[in-house]
C-alpha cells in the first residue's frame, strides 16, 4: 500500500527506489579537491580547511520530494550559518528521475540581514540544465564566479526556472528547511529538503 504526504511545495510519495548513483557535470565530491586550485592570496593570509557547509540531514529511505510544472519558480533550501569566510567551491545535488524533456536549475544564496531580508549574493546566476534521466544521478556544479560568505547566516535555494509537463523526483531528507512562493514571498518553514551540499573552504 502506498501513502502520500503533501508538504507546501512538493509531493512526498513511498515509492522504493534503489539506484546506484552516477556523478556528472563539474567536480566530483571526493574530498579530493586541491589547495593549489586557490588563490595565492587565500593560501598565504589564511589557514583554510575544508568543510561542507550543509548538511543534508537523515534520508528516509523510499521517500520522494517530486516536483512538476507547478514548482516552478517555488524556492526550496535551507539555512545555513558560518562563523568564519567560506569560500563556495561546488554545490550539489541528487536526481532520482527526471522525466520532463525541458528542466532547468537555479541555485541561490542570500545573505540574512539583522532584520530579516534576504540579500541575493550571487551576480553570476548558477544554473544546471537537467537532461531526463531514469537513474539516480547527482549533479555538481563550480560557480563560475568567487563567491565568499562573510560569518553570518544564509539562505541556500534551490528552484526550477524551466520545466516541462512532466515530473522530477528529488531523495527526501528530514531536515529544517524553507520554501517561499516567490523571491518577494516570506519563509515558510518545512521540515524535509533534497538534500543540496555546499562544499568549499573554510579561512581561519
Amino acid at each position: 500500500m502506498k501513502r502520500t504526504f503533501i508538504i507546501f511545495l512538493c509531493l512526498i510519495s513511498l515509492t522504493a527506489m534503489a539506484q546506484d548513483t552516477k556523478v556528472i557535470s563539474g567536480y566530483l565530491l571526493d574530498g579530493q579537491d586541491s589547495l593549489e586550485e586557490l588563490d595565492a592570496s587565500v593560501l598565504v593570509e589564511y589557514r583554510s580547511k575544508k568543510k561542507v557547509l550543509t548538511g543534508k540531514g537523515m534520508r528516509i529511505a523510499g521517500a520522494v520530494i517530486k516536483m512538476s510544472d507547478e514548482s516552478k519558480g517555488k524556492e526550496l533550501g535551507s539555512i545555513v550559518e558560518t562563523k568564519h569566510p567560506f569560500l563556495v567551491r561546488t554545490i550539489s545535488f541528487t536526481v532520482l528521475e527526471n522525466n520532463m524533456d525541458k528542466c532547468r536549475a537555479d541555485i541561490r544564496i542570500y545573505r540574512i540581514a539583522e532584520d530579516g531580508t534576504l540579500e541575493d549574493i550571487v551576480t553570476m546566476p548558477v544554473f544546471q540544465d537537467i537532461p531526463k534521466v531514469s537513474e539516480t544521478t547527482t549533479f555538481t556544479i563550480a560557480p563560475e564566479e568567487r563567491i565568499v560568505l562573510d560569518p553570518g547566516e544564509y539562505f541556500v535555494s534551490f528552484s526550477l526556472t524551466e520545466t516541462g509537463t512532466e515530473d522530477i523526483l528529488f531523495p527526501l531528507f528530514v531536515k529544517g528547511s524553507y520554501t517561499r512562493e516567490s523571491p518577494s514571498s516570506p519563509l515558510i518553514k518545512m521540515g524535509a529538503n533534497i538534500g543540496i551540499s555546499v562544499r568549499g573552504l573554510e579561512r581561519k
